[in-house]
């Protein structure tokens, strides 16, 4: 059951300014990548990974204890910089009192399942996280914003990989989906939620019928991707350090494509590297909950046209709205807590999935409001 979030807790929300347009422009990955640093920032100042954040495609929101405020702040403040400074990207982050949310009339609920031996994947619920998304976008109070010159000690972003190649659909199409329930209550919205989730069930067949991520599908990137995970880290595509940084990464992926191409059980952490792709899907953050509904779908061009018509009818009862995106693959930004089994993969539509269905959805609900 969810548990509502103490109101001595704080809301992070970061997002990539003009995220549409260099997607347009073919930069993806990039978009990607910059939201997969502020999770990994942030991982690091806690120390594991097991705290509530739901990655969006182009952001990342986040729940933050007090204790934990200050240092955050100085991480996503250094990681406004470095998005900036390596991939000509900015980055808006805010921070809102849940405090403050509640006195406005909102409701924010957290609730947490183990997705696997090595993720504890989080959703949350109700209407505290669109407004204070509002009020970040809207300027409500300047000291919401993250400042660059907030920085104290740089983002740590040890952990962060981007070592794969777009992975094909099995079937046809990958579907970036974004289900908003157009309703205050939450147990109206649970059940809206749930009446989805069963039709895409019963048209898509099991988890690993739809699942976006196959074994024998992901295979590991030899040029742009590496550099990207190197450039993250280093800040600049220039450089010996970069360079070395670029040979390292080299290194380590020609391991791992021997382990795993001759079934040799090496190991690094808790991997065994022949096993590698088995725990990318195991970890994969392929659907996840924040008020919306989000998901990479695998499946036919006759079974995505199926679900839009049921969408279509819930949307014509006001039930919800929602917003669709379609590629060909999808692809996957990994996050690792190092020294410990803790990772997600998240996964997105290639071609900028989640924000090209969000671009749709926020032109569905301007005509709402």
């Amino acid at each position: 059951m969810p548990t509502k979030v103490p109101d001595d807790w704080f809301v992070l929300i970061t997002d990539i300014v003009g995220s549409t347009k260099a997607i347009e422009e073919g930069r993806y990955k990039d978009v990607n990548t910059a939201g997969g640093l502020t999770a990994i920032a942030v991982a690091n100042v806690y120390g594991h990974m097991d705290f509530p954040f739901v990655f969006g495609g182009d952001g990342v929101t986040f729940l933050l204890p007090i204790n934990l405020l200050f240092p955050i702040r100085s991480a996503i403040a250094d990681t406004i910089s470095q998005v900036r400074s390596a991939f000509g990207l900015e980055m808006r982050a805010g921070i809102v009192p849940v405090q403050e949310l509640y006195r406005a009339g909102a409701e924010l609920f957290l609730s947490k399942f183990r997705a696997s031996e090595h993720y504890v994947q989080c959703s949350l619920f109700g209407d505290a996280l669109p407004l204070a998304e509002t009020w970040i976008k809207e300027g409500k109070d300047e000291s919401y914003l993250v400042r660059e010159n907030e920085k104290i000690l740089p983002a740590d972003f040890t952990g962060f990989t981007c070592r794969w190649k777009d992975i094909p659909s099995e079937r046809g199409e990958i579907v970036s989906l974004i289900v908003k329930p157009i309703h205050k209550d939450f147990e109206v919205c649970k059940k809206i939620v749930t009446r989805v989730l069963h039709f895409i069930r019963s048209e898509y067949g099991e988890e690993g019928d739809y699942h976006p991520l196959r074994v024998n599908h992901i295979e590991l990137d030899s040029g742009p991707y590496l550099r990207n995970e190197a450039l993250a880290r280093v800040g600049t595509a220039s450089g010996l350090k970069f360079y070395l940084t670029l040979a390292k990464i080299w290194i380590e992926r020609t391991v791992m494509a021997f382990a795993m191409r001759f079934g040799i059980p090496l190991r690094s952490g808790h991997y065994s590297l022949n096993k590698l792709k088995d725990y990318q899907v195991l970890s994969a953050d392929f659907r996840k909950y924040d008020g919306t509904l989000k998901m990479v779908i695998d499946g036919s061009k006759q079974h995505r046209e199926t679900l839009v018509s049921f969408l279509d009818q819930l949307e014509s009862e006001g039930l919800l709205c929602y917003g669709i995106y379609v590629s060909n693959r999808s692809l996957m930004t990994c996050v690792l807590k190092v020294a410990s089994s803790e990772e997600v993969h998240f996964v997105d539509g290639a071609d900028g999935g989640f924000a090209m269905a969000a671009k749709s959805l926020k032109e569905k609900l301007k005509v709402l409001s």
